[in-house]
C-alpha cells in the first residue's frame, strides 16, 4: 500500500551509496567509533519555550545507562554532549572514566533572532564557562574556538531555530564561513535533510568560500585552520538511550594500536577531529526513530512530571497562548497520572524499548483484548536486547501494529457503548437533531456525569463519565501513538521550505511535486463521487502528479487511486445514507510520506477534512480544499434549525476553512462569499475552478425526436434541497400549453415517494449508471433544474454536451454555465421556468439553434485547461500558464 516513491527511492540510494564509501574511508583497524552527539539527564533546561514553562528536562535518561547503552552499540569512546553544560562528562571524569568532553551549546546570532547548536570538544571546566559567556554572540564565540583549538561541530545544520521567522539561504553562506565540521549524519533525521546537507557541504570550494567571506565580512582564518577543507560527521543526537551509539563518527587516528598503549583515546580523538580525520557511520532517522523517542519522552513525562505551578508559568516569559496550551498540558498529565492503567502501558513500553522484557504483574493484568498489544511490546524488548541490530526494523513495524491494536479496541468499545443508548441512534438522528443536541456544558462536573442544568436539557444525552471509563486507557493509548508519530513527522519536515530552497539551489535533491487528494466519498451515488470519478479518469489519461485517496473495506486501487482498508465506521443517514469509513492514521501518515506527496487537496468535509489539516501540519504542506458543497443552503433547505444554529454552523466552517492554504470553489457567487465578511478568507486564496464531461460522453448516441412526445427530462438526487417539490407546478403550467408533454424524472432520494404522491403521472427512473445518461439526454427535449443549492451543476454540463439545453433558476453555478437565451435560460421563479418551457417546446427552429449552442457552450469546458490551472494553483508552477485561475471564457458575464 505504501511502497515508495522515485523520490525517495533515489535520495535512498544516493545516500546509503555516500554512506558505503565513507565506511571504507579510511583503514578499520586505525578508526575510531565515537558518538559525537547524545544527552542524558544533565540536559535539562530545554531550548523550546513549553519545556521550560512546564519544567521538563529534555531526559531523565540516568549518565550511566547512557554509558551502558553506547558500549553496547560498540563504541570506542564515550562523549556526552549535554545542552550548554558538560556536568555529565566531568562526573564521569572524577570516577576515572577517560572521557572526551563535549557539551552542545545553544548559540546566537547578534545580527538576528536565529539561534543555533553547536558541539564543542575538549575544553576545560573554566572554557566552559567562558564558552557559556560567549555563546550569544556566535562569531566571538567560533574566535574563541579557534584561539584556544577547540574543535567544534555544526550539527543539523539544515535545523535550526529561527522564532518563527524563515531565514534565507544565506545564513548557509555564513555557516559554510564559521565552521569546518559539519554533522552530514544525524540519527534523528531523513534521507532527505541529511542527503542535502552532505551534497551542501560537498558543493563548498574554495571560491565559494572566499565569495561567502567577503560578502559577509567575514575572515575564515579566523575561525578555522585549514578553513577550505571540510570534514563530516555523524551523532545519534538521542536523548533516551535507544540509539544513542547505532549513529556516530569514524575518527582516524594514524598507527592507532600502537599509540593507543600509551595516549588516552580521548587525547587521540581531539587530534582527528582537529586534524578533520573523520567520516559518518550509522542509521539514518526516519519517522519510526522519532515516533519512538517521542513515545519514550512522553512515558517518562507521565511518570515524572511535577506540578509547574499557575503563578509561575504566569509570570514566565512567552505569550498568553504558549502559556495557556501548558496549562491544559499540566492539567492532562495530572489527571492522566490518576490513571493507574495508562500508566503501567506506558511504563511497560517505556521498559521495553530499553530491552527490559514486561513484568509478570503486566502480564497479569492484562484483558485479552490487549494480549496482541503485550504480544507486540515484548518482542520490541526481545530484540532491543538480543538482536538489536533488527530492533530499527521491528520498531518500524512494531508502532504501527501496537496503533491499529489499540485504536481498533478504542472503536469497538465506542461502537458498543453507543449500541446500548437507550434513546435514539446518534446515526439515526437528522441532521437537525444532531446540530441542536450536541452540544457540551460549561460546567465540568455536569459534562462527566451531574445532574443535568436548566441551560443543558437539549444538550447532548451521552453519559460521558460512563463512556470515557470504559474508553480512557485505548483512547489515551492510541492518542500518544498517533500524537508521537505526528510530532516526528512535523520535526522531521518543519523546514520543508528551507529544503526545498537549498535543493533548488544545489540542482539536485528536490522533493517531488505530488499531489493527494483526499475523499470520503468516491463509489456513492452523489455528485462529488461522480465528479471524482471523471477527475480520476482524466488524472490517469494524462498522468497529472495527483493520485486520488478514499477508504473503503472492497473497493480496489487502481493508478492514481489508493485505497486503505478502514478501522471503523459509521452511517449518517441525515447526510444521504452515506457510510463514512476510517482509515488508520499511522498508515496515512506512511502512505503521504513513502510515495512522495508534498501538497493536499481534500474534497469533504468530515473525516478527511480533518485528517488533510493533520498531514498539512505533520508534514509542513500546502492543503488546499475542493468545495462541492454549500453546507448552509443545504442545512436552510433540509432542515428547521433557526438562524442562530444555522449562523454556528456558518463561524465553525469559517473556522475550518480559513485553515486551508486555498480554497477551490466552482461558482462565482460561492468565491464572493467565501472572500466575503461572512467568511473572511483572503481572495488571493481562492481559486475559481470548473468540471468537465469526458470527451466521448454522449458522442455515439443518436438524438431521437421522430415518434415521441416533446419530453421534460429532470435528473439528479430527488431532495427537497435539490428543488424537486417545484417540477409539479412547472410541469402542469406546460401541460396547460402542451398537453402531450412527458416529464422524466431520473434519480432516488428521500423525497422520491412525496414527489410520486405529488406528481404521479411523471415517469420515473431509478438511478441511471453513468455510461447510460446520454440515452436519456438525447431522448429529451429541454432539461430541468430546479435546484439553488447547486455549487456547480454536473447535469447542466452533461445535458449541453448532449445537445440538451437547460432551464435552471438563476444563481450560482447553473448561471456561470448557461448562457441565458443561447444554450438555455436562467429564471427566478417556477412560473418563469415553464413559460420558457413553453416557448422553448413551441419553436422548433429555435431549437435546433440552441441545441448547436449547447454543444459548443459545453465544449468550452476543457479538462487540460481545468486540471493544469487547479494543478498550478497549489503551487506546482510548471502547469501555470497564469498567474491565477478565473476561467474567463468559461463563466458567463452577468
Amino acid at each position: 500500500m505504501t511502497g515508495n516513491s522515485t523520490f525517495h527511492t533515489a535520495i535512498r540510494e544516493a545516500y546509503e551509496q555516500f554512506l558505503e564509501h565513507a565506511s571504507h574511508r579510511f583503514p578499520q583497524q586505525d578508526t575510531l567509533r565515537v558518538d559525537l552527539h547524545c544527552h542524558d539527564h544533565n540536559s535539562d533546561i530545554p531550548d523550546e519555550l513549553w519545556g521550560r514553562l512546564l519544567r521538563l528536562p529534555e531526559t531523565w535518561l540516568k549518565t550511566d545507562q547512557l554509558v551502558a547503552t553506547l558500549q553496547r552499540n560498540h563504541t570506542d569512546l564515550i562523549t556526552v554532549t549535554n545542552h550548554n553544560n558538560a556536568r555529565s562528562c566531568w562526573e564521569l571524569l572524577d570516577k576515572g572514566h577517560d572521557i572526551l568532553v563535549g557539551a552542545e551549546f545553544t548559540c546566537h546570532f547578534p545580527d538576528s533572532a536565529l539561534s543555533i547548536h553547536v558541539l564543542v570538544y575538549g575544553f576545560s571546566p573554566e572554557q566552559e564557562g567562558r564558552l557559556n559567556q560567549l555563546r550569544h554572540n556566535l562569531y566571538q564565540f567560533c574566535g574563541y574556538l579557534h584561539e584556544h583549538q577547540l574543535p567544534a561541530v555544526l550539527p543539523h545544520p539544515l535545523f535550526f531555530y529561527t522564532h518563527k521567522s524563515r531565514p534565507s539561504l544565506e545564513i548557509l553562506e555564513k555557516f559554510a564561513v564559521l565552521f569546518k565540521r559539519f554533522e552530514v549524519l544525524n540519527g534523528q533525521r531523513g534521507y532527505w535533510q541529511n542527503h542535502l546537507t552532505e551534497r551542501w557541504v560537498a558543493s563548498l570550494t574554495p571560491e565559494k568560500i572566499s565569495d561567502y567571506s567577503k560578502k559577509h565580512g567575514l575572515n575564515p582564518e579566523d575561525f578555522n585552520v585549514n578553513p577550505y577543507e571540510k570534514s563530516l560527521t555523524g551523532g545519534s543526537d538521542d536523548h533516551n538511550g535507544i540509539f544513542a551509539g547505532r549513529t556516530g563518527s569514524l575518527l582516524y587516528v594514524p598507527d592507532l594500536a600502537a599509540r593507543r598503549q600509551d595516549t588516552p583515546l580521548s587525547a587521540l580523538a581531539l587530534d582527528a577531529l582537529r586534524a578533520g580525520h573523520t567520516m559518518p557511520y550509522g542509521e539514518v532517522g526516519e519517522e519510526e526513530k522519532l515516533t519512538v523517542t517521542f513515545l519514550d519522552y512522553f512515558a517518562q513525562v507521565a511518570t515524572h512530571m511535577d506540578d509547574p505551578g499557575l503563578l509561575r508559568m504566569l509570570l514566565h516569559k512567552g505569550s498568553l497562548q504558549d502559556k495557556v496550551a501548558c496549562f491544559a498540558i499540566s492539567n492532562a498529565m495530572q489527571e492522566l497520572k490518576r490513571h493507574k492503567y495508562t500508566l503501567t502501558f506506558l511504563r511497560t513500553f517505556h521498559d521495553a524499548l530499553h530491552g527490559k522484557k514486561p513484568a509478570l504483574l503486566a502480564n497479569l493484568g492484562v484483558t485479552k483484548e490487549f494480549k496482541p498489544a503485550l504480544k507486540i511490546i515484548k518482542h520490541i524488548a526481545k530484540t532491543q536486547r538480543k538482536e538489536p541490530d533488527e530492533f530499527l526494523n521491528v520498531i518500524r513495524n512494531g508502532i504501527p501494529e501496537l496503533h491499529n491494536v489499540v485504536s481498533g479496541v478504542l472503536w469497538r468499545r465506542l461502537h458498543q457503548q453507543l449500541d446500548q443508548l437507550p434513546a435514539q441512534q446518534i446515526g439515526d438522528m437528522s441532521t437537525n437533531e444532531l446540530i441542536q443536541r450536541f452540544e457540551l456544558p460549561t460546567h465540568m462536573r455536569t459534562l462527566f456525569g451531574g445532574e443535568p442544568t436548566k441551560t443543558n436539557t437539549q444538550m447532548t444525552q451521552l453519559d460521558l463519565g460512563k463512556l470515557f471509563d470504559s474508553l480512557t486507557f485505548p483512547a489515551l493509548a492510541s492518542a500518544v501513538i498517533a500524537g508521537a508519530s505526528f510530532a516526528a513527522s512535523q520535526v522531521i519536515y518543519s523546514n520543508r521550505e528551507f529544503l526545498n530552497e537549498l535543493a533548488g539551489e544545489l540542482g539536485e535533491g528536490q522533493h517531488s511535486q505530488r499531489i493527494l487528494w483526499l475523499t470520503d466519498t468516491f463509489v456513492d451515488k452523489n455528485g462529488v463521487a461522480s465528479a471524482l470519478n471523471t477527475t480520476l479518469k482524466a488524472i490517469q489519461k494524462h498522468n497529472y502528479p495527483i493520485d486520488i485517496l478514499t477508504c473503503h473495506p472492497t473497493l480496489e486501487p487502481q493508478a492514481h487511486l489508493k485505497v486503505m482498508r478502514p478501522v471503523s465506521h459509521f452511517q449518517m443517514r441525515s447526510l444521504g445514507e452515506q457510510t463514512f469509513y476510517l482509515p488508520d492514521l499511522l498508515e496515512l501518515q506512511r502512505v503521504f510520506e513513502h510515495n512522495g506527496y508534498d501538497r493536499i487537496i481534500c474534497s469533504t468535509e468530515f473525516l478527511m477534512g480533518g485528517l488533510a489539516l493533520f498531514l498539512k501540519h505533520a508534514f509542513s504542506v500546502p492543503a488546499h480544499f475542493y468545495m462541492h458543497t454549500d453546507w448552509l443552503e443545504f442545512l436552510s433547505q433540509t432542515t428547521q434549525l433557526a438562524p442562530a444554529e444555522i449562523d454556528r454552523i456558518r463561524r465553525m466552517l469559517r473556522t475550518f476553512y480559513q485553515q486551508f492554504d486555498g480554497i477551490f470553489a466552482l461558482n462565482s457567487d460561492h468565491g464572493a462569499w467565501l472572500s466575503g465578511p461572512d467568511m473572511g478568507i483572503n481572495s488571493d486564496k481562492i481559486h475559481l475552478t470548473a468540471h468537465w464531461i469526458p470527451e466521448a460522453f454522449g458522442e455515439t448516441t443518436p438524438f431521437v425526436r421522430e415518434g415521441r412526445r416533446p419530453r421534460l427530462l429532470f435528473v439528479g438526487r430527488i431532495s427537497e434541497e435539490k428543488g424537486v417539490m417545484d417540477l409539479p407546478l412547472v410541469y402542469h403550467r406546460v401541460k396547460e400549453q402542451i398537453p402531450n408533454i412527458e416529464l422524466w424524472i431520473t434519480g432516488n432520494g428521500p423525497a422520491l415517494e412525496n414527489l410520486q404522491a405529488i406528481l404521479p403521472e411523471a415517469h420515473y427512473i431509478s438511478w441511471v449508471e453513468y455510461e447510460r445518461l446520454p440515452e436519456l439526454y438525447k431522448q429529451a427535449d429541454l432539461l430541468l433544474l430546479p435546484s439553488r443549492f447547486d455549487t456547480f451543476g454536473c447535469v447542466v454540463l452533461e445535458a449541453l454536451s448532449c445537445e440538451l439545453p437547460v432551464i435552471a433558476y438563476n444563481c450560482k453555478g447553473p448561471k456561470d454555465i448557461i448562457e441565458h437565451e443561447r444554450c438555455g435560460y436562467l429564471v427566478e421563479t417556477p412560473e418563469e421556468m415553464a413559460m420558457r418551457a413553453c416557448a422553448y417546446l413551441k419553436d422548433t427552429q429555435l431549437q435546433e439553434v440552441m441545441r448547436t449552442a449547447a454543444r459548443a457552450r459545453s465544449d468550452t469546458y476543457h479538462v487540460e485547461r481545468i486540471m493544469r490551472d487547479l494543478i498550478a494553483a497549489t503551487g506546482i508552477s510548471d502547469q501555470a500558464t497564469s498567474p491565477a485561475y478565473d476561467l474567463p471564457d468559461l463563466r458567463h458575464a452577468q
